[in-house]
């Protein structure tokens, strides 16, 4: 079996390297590749990435390559994990929607509009690749971001392979509520619904025993965890809900604005001086030849992109600091899984009939009764050799059940307006954003990021 990444040159290839390498055997993996259409961060984090896998899995053939054609291939999985337009592209995302008083969050609200407009197009044509050359069964997993987004606009420009959306944040999220009730993650069962960066978490059991009041009443829920964003009398007016991280946005939008404005520096431009610093330093090794050096260079700076995670917008650090590794402590850590182990998750548990759970991005159907069955969602899903079947949620309190439709609604216009190149359309999804919510900010948001990314809309009207 092949599996093949692209955006194999991104900063956090050597941890999905680590991740496929521990895990490759549950789904009878044979052959990997890491594909990126820029050599020179290939070249760098790809060969880090080679290194590290090669230390754990030297029987399976890695390999890396700039060529599309040559990764997908005969792939049988892929993952997507592409940032087109690079920090460049960020720095402008979030300076133009700041111009405006408005948040330019990367993948929430014009920020992440802006990413979706140069995203989509990308994966579409990777898409019509996979189609051509890729095995018939391939199965497409998605974790280019706005991830939800460039999820429903794969299957609404007709890929007929199966894909689903993964992301991180809620796996993460159950993680540390595991470690705080001190069970194994497998006993613990939550149901998240929602959408991509904008769901909620309720129903909480350990081995089938509620545990939710007993986690909403312990101070360490709001320390220890992601819920350390949002306060106790927030969860109470949100329905004693548990909230994924990106709604920090949503609920505390003027601070954190004012805390970017305040720190001078937005973290695309925070992230794109650590990453030019990391380049510059690993450029000067020859990797293959010093991959402890390179590793060691590497991770300090990862730290210190880490660990400044969410600092810019809430004022506050990570709910843990990562601590400097060596290559070998990095290979010996247990594996935490991330968006790999999402992926590979779904597939050992559809091809071997071991049931789980895992919450994905896929289309909405009869799920989420209030929403078009085409949307895509976020959601709690169980698995087995039967298939991937979402959880149904019903009693949706009007809270949430309204931000999920307003936000849906604008997701909804974005995805069809930058399939089309209709500027009415994405003028009218920025209209309805909740984070935009004004026809002339919106027009003006429009033209000013169809401007600065001019080159990924050739087809605009």
């Amino acid at each position: 079996m092949k599996l093949t990444v692209l955006g194999g040159g991104g900063v956090r290839s050597p941890f999905l390297a680590k991740s496929i390498a521990y895990n490759a055997h549950r789904i009878g993996v044979t052959e990997v590749v890491f594909m990126d259409t820029d050599q020179h961060k290939l070249a760098i984090y790809g060969a880090i990435a080679q290194g590290v896998f090669q230390r754990i899995r030297g029987d399976i053939a890695f390999s890396l390559t700039s060529d599309a054609r040559q990764a997908l291939s005969g792939a049988d999985y892929i993952i997507t994990t592409l940032r087109i337009g690079g920090e460049e592209g960020r720095i402008h995302d979030e300076r133009i929607a700041l111009n405006h008083q408005v948040l330019g969050q990367e993948t929430t609200g014009a920020g992440g509009f802006a990413m979706a407009l140069r995203s989509i197009p990308a994966i579409v044509d990777y898409c019509r690749l996979i189609e051509q050359l890729s095995s018939p069964d391939a199965v497409l997993f998605n974790f280019t971001n706005p991830s939800g987004m460039v999820t429903e606009a794969i299957i609404k420009s007709g890929f007929t392979r199966r894909v689903y959306g993964i992301c991180d944040a809620p796996s993460e999220f159950i993680r540390e509520l595991a470690e705080l009730l001190g069970c194994r993650e497998a006993e613990l069962s939550i149901d998240c619904f929602g959408l991509n960066h904008l769901s909620w978490f309720r129903n909480a059991r350990v081995n089938g025993e509620p545990v939710t009041d007993r986690l909403l009443a312990d101070p360490r829920l709001y320390r220890d965890t992601c819920m350390k964003y949002f306060s106790p009398e927030l969860v109470t007016l949100s329905d004693n809900l548990m909230l994924n991280e990106y709604l920090y946005y949503y609920y505390y939008r003027e601070q954190a604005i004012a805390a970017i404005v305040s720190a001078g520096e937005t973290r695309g431009e925070q992230i794109a001086a650590i990453n030019r610093q990391m380049l510059a330093s690993l450029a000067q090794l020859d990797i293959p030849r010093q991959l402890e050096q390179a590793f060691s260079v590497y991770f300090s700076h990862y730290l210190t992109r880490e660990n400044s995670y969410m600092q810019r917008e809430s004022s506050q650090g990570k709910v843990k600091e990562r601590e400097m590794l060596t290559l070998q402590q990095f290979i010996e850590q247990p594996d935490s899984g991330g968006y790999a182990g999402v992926a590979i998750d779904i597939l050992e548990a559809v091809n071997s009939g071991q049931q789980k759970r895992v919450v994905v991005s896929m289309q909405n159907n009869d799920t989420l009764d209030f929403l078009h069955p085409e949307d895509v969602i976020e959601i709690s899903c169980e698995l087995s050799s039967a298939g991937i079947h979402p959880v149904k949620m019903r009693d949706i309190p009007d809270t949430q059940k309204n931000l999920i439709a307003r936000v849906k609604e604008y997701e909804r216009l974005a995805v069809a307006a930058i399939l089309t190149g209709d500027r009415q359309k994405a003028i009218k999804a920025l209209m309805v954003h909740p984070l935009v919510n004004s026809y002339s900010l919106a027009k003006t948001l429009v033209e000013e990021y169809l401007q600065a990314h001019r080159q990924y809309a050739e087809h605009w009207r």
